[in-house]
């Protein structure tokens, strides 16, 4: 029995009952989520937290939804998520919507959303937000460079692709529909003009000069390649200008003038000088121009960029059309010169409202095949592309079912869920989940990812670490730009990166291209033009040899020996180098003379003149060699020089010969000096009667002595014109020619040598022609070989 003491009172025994029907469960807490790739949200139907790997993106993916469906929220979150797993991003905001990514989110709200505080101080951290502005300052201003050319290293097909899309661009711009019968013979037009005059070297680098170009292509490359014909020699003449199937057949050219009328040249050509002034070249000047490296490396070391093109600075549909074209240019390019990504991501590309790029069949937009070409291509360089429309049936289909991650969010409009249906059908996606769309509330989706998972998934967005509101205006966009980052910026606005003639070449004629000598590619066809026009030694000690008529020059001796690869010119520098130590020689012999008395100033200061005006010119090329302009100017002296400097070596030889000059051993070098020039010499003179450029009472010499009275033609004095290799070959066999003769004059009249008449005695200095010419071969031969330059003929 219990006492009444020890009775439960009523309201202890209520207590007790209370616990019992309603026991009261301690709160366990919620353990802490550490996803381990991209945290996006929880599946609405378990509450799981959905963590999907970086590399799902890869594959490329897409944001659906209309308006007020969290398609924006969505895509926030997916790329504060790539942010975090150190992916930088190149997003394109037309209308300011992902701005405010540069702003961070109230904590207090976060916490009330069960947030992740640690991860969102991680990511505005770690993250550098970059809004680009073009055609405005407020933000960091972006600029287009529409004549930056492709890299050069691509293959042909490459190349071909992308100079394709330089040409489409400048066609979009200048207000040609590319698939229009105007725009499809204009675009193909400037292709030509663009691929060829890079490749020669000709100026189209701006609109001023490729306005210039479109207007008279034929007159413009004719005068470039060959500027020596437009420019008075040393004997007040210009060689005749070539014909442009000449100019064609030498440079592989085609006939530009036959591929588009004069008057629609002339139109082309206004509308492209047209934005080179005014507000039109704000969007061409204006700023840092695109460049993808500057968009994936940080301004701040450690830091992951965010760089968005915030595309409401740019008023005209055209305009904004043509720079989303040019940006897209610039990613592909650029991701043909990464290595191939093994599962690892450089980029993530977001493009927010893509239906006015990426419209349906038969419409094409000028980014739209650029932008298709990027989808297809980007996963093996590394690139996660990710596209966002409200607008299913404004976008073309094809390339939104090449996404293998979509989202889907509410859709209520009928067609548009019909064309979701049709997209799951082209994709191989679960059509039932079209019945659900109209239902979804904002921030609900449904997430199609085979990689994920073989079911769509229903997925509640997480809260976003980032403000979310109303898009940012202007000046708010001035007031988010720190003043570290304008300084980075302004930094990579100074200067262009050059234009590369790589490309060019491999889409000239594509399979050219394998078969280029890589030193014929450093250096342009202008550039050989001009050197050519100099002629002589410049040109051999360039490597430029068999394309013009041999010149003998006092000039270039040691750049012919140190660079040159022609065995006549390098004998000829072999010449002159001899003829400068053979005249600083016979100068310290004459500096003797006048010691003794044997000579006065005069003699003296004369030899130190023409020894140090000699070793000059012999040394001017390889000193001047940056300078084409003035080695043509010092080139018109060379001749006046050359004629000096022989008469002063035979004056020397002659005064040490049959005079009483003491050469101090010099003799014999002296003796082979004189002959090597009196031959190079003899040489030039032969070759420029036969040119007919030795003038005789106010005509050619070679007029007078052939009674020609008509002028000849260009193929005329082609055919007239005797090469290096022909003159080594006439050389050659005259040689050989005397060295026969003079051997059997010897085994003729000199065996027994003891009874040689003394004519031939008095002949014995021949041996040492001879020789010295075969030495002078051997030489140059030789240390042509030894360098492995020499190009057998």
């Amino acid at each position: 029995m219990v006492s009444d003491e020890e009775q439960p009172s009523p309201s202890e025994l209520a207590s007790l009952v209370k616990d019992i029907l309603d026991p009261e469960i301690p709160a366990v807490p919620r353990k802490k989520f550490k996803p381990k790739g991209l945290f996006l949200g929880e599946r609405r139907d378990s509450g799981e937290p959905i963590d999907i790997p970086s590399q799902v993106l890869a594959r490329h993916a897409a944001m659906l939804g209309s308006t007020g469906s969290g398609k924006t929220v969505m895509a926030k979150a997916l790329i504060e998520e790539a942010a975090l797993a150190g992916i930088p991003s190149l997003i394109i905001d037309p209308q300011g919507d992902l701005a405010r990514l540069a702003l961070g989110i109230d904590e207090s709200e976060l916490l009330e959303r069960d947030g992740d505080v640690d991860r969102k101080r991680k990511l505005l951290e770690n993250c550098e937000v970059r809004i680009w502005t073009p055609l405005r300052s407020k933000g960091l201003p972006l600029c287009i460079d529409p004549f930056r050319a492709p890299p050069a290293d691509l293959d042909p097909e490459e190349a071909i692709t992308a100079w394709d899309m330089v040409a489409a661009g400048f066609t979009s711009l200048a207000g040609y529909d590319v698939e229009k019968a105007q725009g499809k013979v204009v675009k193909p037009f400037l292709y030509e003009i663009l691929v060829e005059g890079t490749r020669c070297g000709l100026d189209v680098g701006d609109f001023q000069s490729l306005a210039k170009v479109v207007r008279e292509p034929h007159q413009e490359f004719t005068r470039f390649l060959y500027p020596h014909c437009f420019i008075e020699d040393d004997e007040g003449e210009k060689p005749d200008v070539p014909t442009w199937d000449e100019v064609m057949f030498e440079h592989r050219l085609t006939d530009f003038e036959e591929r588009l009328p004069k008057t629609t040249r002339n139109d082309l050509a206004r509308r492209l000088a047209a934005f080179s002034s005014g507000v039109n070249q704000l969007l061409f000047s204006n700023g840092v121009p695109i460049d993808i490296d500057s968009f994936a490396e940080p301004a701040i070391p450690g830091k992951i960029p965010l760089n968005i093109v915030y595309l409401n600075t740019i008023q005209d549909e055209a305009q904004k059309q043509y720079f989303v074209q040019e940006l897209s240019r610039e990613l592909y390019d650029w991701m043909l010169t990464q290595q191939p990504a093994e599962g690892e991501l450089k980029l993530l590309f977001f493009m927010d409202e893509v239906a006015p790029y990426l419209p349906p069949h038969p419409r094409n937009p000028p980014a739209k095949d650029l932008i298709k070409l990027i989808f297809k291509q980007a996963r093996k360089y590394g690139v996660a592309c990710v596209l966002a429309t409200q607008n299913v049936s404004d976008v073309d289909y094809k390339i939104l079912a090449q996404a293998n991650t979509t989202f889907i969010g509410r859709f209520t409009q009928p067609q548009d869920v019909e064309k979701v249906r049709h997209l799951l059908k082209e994709s191989g996606g679960d059509q039932d989940l079209v019945a659900q769309l109209p239902t979804l509330g904002p921030g609900q989706f449904q997430m199609v990812a085979p990689d994920v998972d073989p079911a769509p998934v229903p997925i509640q967005c997480r809260w976003l670490y980032t403000d979310h509101g109303a898009p940012l205006n202007e000046d708010q966009v001035e007031d988010i730009i720190s003043a570290e980052i304008r300084a980075w910026a302004k930094s990579r606005s100074a200067g262009r990166k050059g234009r590369g003639t790589g490309a060019a070449h491999a889409a000239s004629r594509g399979s050219n291209w394998s078969n280029r000598d890589d030193e014929d590619d450093s250096e342009s066809i202008v550039e050989r033009a001009r050197i050519q026009a100099i002629g002589g030694v410049t040109a051999a000690s360039r490597g430029i040899v068999d394309e013009s008529g041999f010149e003998v020059r006092l000039m270039g001796g040691l750049s012919v020996l140190k660079d040159g690869r022609d065995p006549l010119y390098t004998m000829q520098a072999a010449v002159n180098g001899a003829s400068v130590i053979a005249l600083a020689w016979a100068f310290v012999a004459l500096l003797e003379a006048w010691r003794i008395g044997d000579i006065g100033w005069f003699g003296l200061a004369s030899s130190g003149i023409i020894t140090l005006t000699v070793g000059l010119f012999v040394s001017l090329e390889l000193i001047l060699s940056h300078d084409l302009i003035l080695l043509r100017k010092l080139a018109k002296f060379a001749r006046l020089f050359q004629l000096f400097f022989v008469a002063w070596i035979w004056t020397i030889f002659s005064w040490s010969t049959w005079g009483s000059l003491d050469l101090m051993g010099l003799d014999p070098l002296l003796e082979v000096v004189v002959v090597w020039v009196t031959i190079f010499t003899g040489i030039d003179f032969v070759n420029r009667f036969r040119l007919g450029r030795i003038r005789w009472n106010d005509g050619s010499a070679l007029d007078k002595v052939m009674g020609l009275t008509a002028i000849l033609t260009d193929s005329q004095m082609s055919e007239m014109r005797a090469n290096s290799t022909q003159i080594l070959g006439v050389f050659r066999w005259i040689l050989h020619g005397l060295t026969v003769v003079w051997l059997s004059m010897l085994i003729a009249f000199a065996v027994p040598f003891d009874t040689a008449p003394s004519w031939l005695n008095e002949m014995a200095n021949v041996h040492l022609w001879l020789a010295s010419l075969y030495a002078l071969i051997f030489f140059s031969e030789g240390w042509l070989r030894a360098r492995k330059r020499y190009v057998e003929k």
